[in-house]
């Protein structure tokens, strides 16, 4: 994505467009628009399942209904941030 937008850019500046670039831009929006929806809908997810653990950090009421798909959730949230790739956005880990 950084090349894309350097070569955008640069295109816009000099007014010389690459064939290639437009189709490789519209196709990387597509995907970012994709993941945005996927992500989106996992929040939803998670928000409508609450939060199953109180401030001290022992289970709540709601823990044993929402176990499995709370899991999930995380997981397929995880995934979709690409936590185990890199990323233009930094990341900083809070403590654990």
């Amino acid at each position: 994505m950084p090349n894309l937008i350097f070569r955008l850019k640069t295109a816009i500046e000099t007014g010389v467009m690459d064939e290639t670039l437009l189709p490789e831009v519209l196709e990387e929006m597509l995907e970012l628009r994709k993941r945005g929806n996927e992500l989106e809908t996992v929040l939803i997810m998670l928000v409508r399942k609450g939060w199953p653990w109180q401030e001290n950090g022992e289970p709540n009421e709601i823990l044993p209904n929402c176990k499995d798909g709370y899991a999930s959730a995380i997981v397929e949230a995880k995934e979709l941030l690409g936590l185990g790739n890199r990323s233009m956005i930094t990341r900083t880990e809070p403590p654990t």
